[in-house]
C-alpha cells in the first residue's frame, strides 16, 4: 500500500521534467562552493592552516581549544530552523524570475568555500559531515525556484493553468525532500560533527 502511494505521489516523470533544472542547481551550488574553496585558499596565503594550528597548540600545552566554547552550543533545531529559512527564502526568490535566488547561493556556497579553503583540514572535518547533506537541501531550494519561474514564464506565454497542478506537486515533492535533507544534516551538524572535530584533532 505505502509503496503504491509513494509511486503515485512520485511519477516515474518527476525526473525527466526536472533533471535540467536539478543539474542547473547542482552546479551553482557545488561550482560556486569549489570556487569559493580554491580563492580562499589562495587568499589565505601566510595564515592558511591557522585554526588547525590554533587548535594543535592548545591541545599540546592544555588550554581550552577555540572550538570547544562553541561546540554543542546550537541544537539541532536552531541549525534546522536557520537553514530552512534561508532555503525559504531561496525558493520564493522563483517569483522575481530566480535572480535573487541564484545570487543568494551563489553567496553563501562562494562563502563556505573560502572558508573550507582557508583550512582545508579544519575546513573539510568540520563541514563535510553535514555539509553534502545540506548543500543537497539548497540544490532542491533553487530547483523549487527554478521551478516558479518555469511556471511564471509558461503562464506569460499561454496564459493557461494546465500544467500548475504538475508544478505545484513537484514543488511540494522537492520541499519533502528538503525538509528531510536538512533535518538530517541539523542533526549531524548538532550532534555529530563535533565528535569528529574532537576526534580528528585528538581533542
Amino acid at each position: 500500500m505505502n509503496k503504491i502511494l509513494y509511486m503515485n505521489f512520485i511519477d516515474k516523470e518527476f525526473f525527466n521534467r526536472n533533471k535540467k533544472l536539478l543539474l542547473i542547481a547542482f552546479l551553482i551550488v557545488f561550482g560556486s562552493l569549489i570556487v569559493g574553496s580554491v580563492i580562499g585558499y589562495f587568499e589565505a596565503g601566510d595564515s592558511y592552516g591557522e585554526m588547525t594550528e590554533i587548535i594543535n597548540f592548545a591541545h599540546e600545552h592544555n588550554i581550552p581549544s577555540p572550538i570547544n566554547s562553541t561546540a554543542s552550543e546550537t541544537s539541532g533545531l536552531e541549525y534546522f530552523i536557520h537553514n530552512f529559512s534561508v532555503d525559504i527564502i531561496t525558493m520564493i526568490g522563483g517569483i522575481l524570475f530566480s535572480i535573487f535566488s541564484v545570487l543568494n547561493v551563489l553567496n553563501s556556497s562562494y562563502l563556505a568555500g573560502m572558508f573550507i579553503g582557508q583550512d582545508f583540514i579544519f575546513g573539510l572535518v568540520s563541514t563535510l559531515p553535514h555539509g553534502i547533506i545540506e548543500y543537497l537541501a539548497t540544490v532542491f531550494a533553487l530547483t523549487i525556484a527554478f521551478i516558479i519561474t518555469r511556471a511564471e514564464i509558461r503562464l506569460i506565454k499561454t496564459r493557461s493553468f494546465d500544467s500548475l497542478k504538475t508544478d505545484f506537486k513537484d514543488i511540494l515533492i522537492l520541499l519533502i525532500l528538503d525538509i528531510l535533507f536538512l533535518a538530517v544534516a541539523a542533526f549531524i551538524e548538532a550532534y555529530v560533527t563535533p565528535g569528529i572535530v574532537s576526534s580528528a584533532f585528538g581533542i
